[in-house]
């Protein structure tokens, strides 16, 4: 709440960290260094900070790249849904071109060798977002599974994805936030995560159907709706108890991705 106090505490942190690097002979590249203030697109702020890392001041930057994922001040993902799309773009048209001269199966491998890492590479995190932003993602997945499958370019493609076993960008998220809830649940995961969730038996003693199931986190905004902590949950719950009572990752990722498809396919 209090800016000035804010902007003193940070930069006592960027000087202690600045001696702890040096202290172990490493150094930081300034000019990929800068901060960011993550808030609501409704939300203006009306300070400025000075904030200095070994005497060099650090810029404030709107949106930057952090392990090869576009982060922007409003959390919106549009800066990295615009990469993945122009990146994709490029490999659709190159499977186009080649439509008539190589088999669908070949078609199908340069599928995954040039666009699907792009399309689940953290798609847990960036997915996170409004389903008009990942449309434009979806619309280049129908575009080339009617390539791939030599389609007319109006073909539905519903059941030409089920037909080549491709997953798309709405399924993806699905499929990568049940797995991040198949560790939570067998307990995987990293100690930090032990208290994520809390079953309906946990908050209640008396036994119910939903005892087992595990409660969503209460939401205000749908910035975080779209999050893991509101999102895993709910898919975790819908899901059969034949796959969440899975007993190998193996299994539970074959059994998923048969119902996925299946789904995909009704």
């Amino acid at each position: 709440s209090d800016p000035n106090r804010l902007q003193s505490v940070l930069n006592e942190e960027l000087s202690n960290f600045d001696v702890w690097l040096k202290c172990n002979k490493l150094s930081v590249n300034l000019k990929k260094t800068n901060y960011i203030f993550f808030k609501s697109r409704q939300k203006e702020l009306n300070y400025h900070f000075n904030l200095f890392f070994g005497n060099q001041p650090l810029v404030q930057a709107n949106m930057t790249k952090f392990l090869g994922v576009y982060v922007d001040e409003h959390l919106t993902w549009k800066h990295h849904i615009s990469f993945i799309c122009k990146q994709i773009s490029k490999s659709v048209g190159i499977i186009s071109r080649s439509r008539f001269y190589l088999s669908s199966k070949t078609k199908l491998t340069l599928y995954y060798a040039l666009i699907y890492p792009y399309i689940t590479y953290c798609n847990s995190t960036w997915s996170s977002t409004y389903v008009s932003n990942l449309n434009r993602i979806f619309c280049l997945q129908k575009r080339v599974v009617r390539v791939i499958t030599n389609s007319d370019y109006r073909a539905h493609s519903a059941p030409l994805f089920a037909k080549l076993g491709i997953l798309d960008v709405f399924q993806v998220n699905s499929f990568q936030i049940a797995k991040f809830m198949f560790y939570y649940h067998n307990l995987l995961l990293p100690p930090m995560f032990l208290n994520l969730f809390l079953t309906s038996g946990q908050v209640h003693n008396y036994g119910t159907r939903t005892a087992g199931c595990y409660r969503s986190h209460s939401c205000r905004t749908n910035l975080k709706q779209f999050t893991i902590l509101y999102q895993g949950p709910k898919i975790w719950n819908s899901l059969p108890i034949s796959i969440t009572s899975s007993s190998s990752f193996l299994t539970f990722k074959t059994k998923m991705l048969e119902f996925l498809l299946k789904k995909s396919k009704s």
